[in-house]
């Protein structure tokens, strides 16, 4: 399985155009880290930018995969259609990881250089974030198992589009403020044990897929 997971690295960022991508992705980010310093840029960036990059490793191994068919040739070797997916779904979690202490970094800059929050909230958003992002990769991953690179790839976009509209209406017209006098401890945990069963049953979903179409 471990190999399987390099070789997603490998095709996410030693692939020249899609090192090239991510990185502009990265310069763009630290421009509107550097220019954008409100709370609500801040936001967009911990609970909606960065969760929706953390199923990049699927979605560029799966474009390579569709163009040399290596699909046929992972299937020879000595695992299960179950470690198959569950090594894909490893290297998306753990850039995941990378993405979540970029996150915690961006939120330390807001909280302590542009003093745009405090540090609870700041964490608050962050951990928000955590949860975006596991329940994006948990829709993100039957989409493309499902319908392959590029059509998952449209239903991906969709998926953002809607999550910014969303940001977009909640910017303008509804305030948040009552969220944060409940009771966060509970409503975290709550929301975090849910994105793992969401993420769960994505990844029971995506080895029938992947059962069903190489069966």
């Amino acid at each position: 399985m471990l190999g399987i997971i390099m070789k997603d690295y490998y095709e996410s960022f030693q692939i020249k155009k899609n090192l090239l991508g991510t990185l502009f992705g990265f310069a763009a980010l630290a421009l509107i880290v550097i220019f954008m310093q409100n709370f609500y840029s801040f936001c967009l960036l911990v609970v909606i930018c960065l969760p929706l990059t953390v199923v990049s490793p699927l979605q560029y191994a799966l474009e390579q995969d569709e163009i040399s068919k290596f699909d046929d040739l992972l299937l020879t070797f000595p695992l299960t259609k179950k470690e198959i997916v569950f090594a894909q779904f490893l290297a998306c979690l753990s850039f995941g990881g990378i993405i979540w202490v970029i996150s915690f970094i961006i939120t330390l800059v807001y909280v302590y250089i542009h003093q745009t929050t405090d540090l609870q909230t700041g964490l608050l958003i962050w951990f928000l974030g955590v949860i975006a992002s596991i329940l994006m990769l948990a829709i993100n991953t039957i989409g493309f198992f499902s319908l392959g690179n590029k059509k998952g790839a449209v239903l991906y976009m969709v998926n953002a589009g809607i999550i910014a509209l969303a940001y977009v209406i909640t910017y303008l017209n509804l305030d948040l403020s009552w969220i944060f006098t409940m009771n966060k401890n509970v409503l975290l945990l709550l929301a975090f044990a849910i994105s793992m069963l969401f993420l769960f049953l994505s990844y029971k979903a995506c080895v029938h897929i992947y059962t069903k179409k190489h069966s």
